[in-house]
């Protein structure tokens, strides 16, 4: 099994699965279940924002199987012709506003995002994890009728990242006060990250899609990878990576 960053020459008898940066753990362990359970191809994972997944396939990257943060981008590539399939949620991830450990700038509610001198980490507008943020600012603004809450936030963000795990690095780091990223990078940070818990009208849940593209050499091995994620093994293995299997 080889982890990659960014698109490589694969061969032929590999099975190629572009997936969501916030993946990288539950899919590693995946793929390595899969082949020692499995006679089918080695899989070859890369990893990054769903919307460079995007990208890189609509520009020929390829991937035998895409699995997105969302299901707007996977949808945008069946739009276009370039799945096998209808793309089918195999799990959910849920936002949540994170802080360093110690949370030095005693972040105690989402409104708190809003003071001078917070200093914020965001996904980009493209990336799911910071379209899911925007949607929880704006869900509270129109909850709590202060419509100049969002702009207020974004206000004070002083870094934009194309992905998640790049959100939750500055966060580790303790160069940011604090970030919206998912619960699964919470767990992943091994106590390095706290959350402050979002009000109800905030919370969101992130849907996970995965699906079979069409120029892959071997639809069925990537068929039977995407399957794999659906069977109760893959769904145990994304259980316990803070995912909320879906079936």
């Amino acid at each position: 099994m080889l982890v990659s960053g960014a698109c490589a020459p694969v061969q032929d008898d590999e099975i190629t699965v572009y997936a969501a940066a916030s993946l990288r753990d539950a899919f590693t362990d995946i793929a390595r279940a899969f082949e020692e359970t499995s006679s089918a191809a080695p899989v070859v994972l890369n990893f990054a924002g769903s919307q460079v997944l995007r990208a890189q396939i609509e520009r020929g990257a390829p991937a035998d199987v895409v699995a997105t943060a969302d299901e707007v981008h996977a949808q945008q590539l069946a739009a276009v012709g370039l799945l096998a399939a209808s793309p089918r949620t195999f799990a959910e991830n849920a936002l949540v506003l994170a802080v360093p450990v110690g949370n030095p700038r005693g972040i105690a509610h989402l409104t708190d995002l809003a003071a001078p001198d917070v200093r914020l980490v965001m996904g980009i507008a493209d990336v799911p994890v910071g379209r899911y943020a925007r949607a929880a600012l704006e869900r509270h603004a129109a909850a709590v009728g202060r419509p100049e809450f969002p702009q207020a936030v974004l206000d004070n963000v002083v870094s934009f990242e194309t992905n998640v795990r790049l959100v939750a690095a500055k966060l580790e780091l303790g160069v940011v006060d604090a970030g919206f990223v998912y619960r699964t990078d919470l767990l992943a940070s091994d106590g390095a990250l706290v959350e402050i818990p979002l009000p109800p009208e905030a919370a969101i849940a992130a849907p996970y899609p995965i699906a079979v593209t069409k120029r892959g050499a071997d639809r069925e091995a990537a068929a039977a990878f995407a399957d794999f994620v659906h069977s109760p093994d893959g769904q145990r293995m994304l259980a316990s990576h803070g995912f909320r299997p879906t079936g």
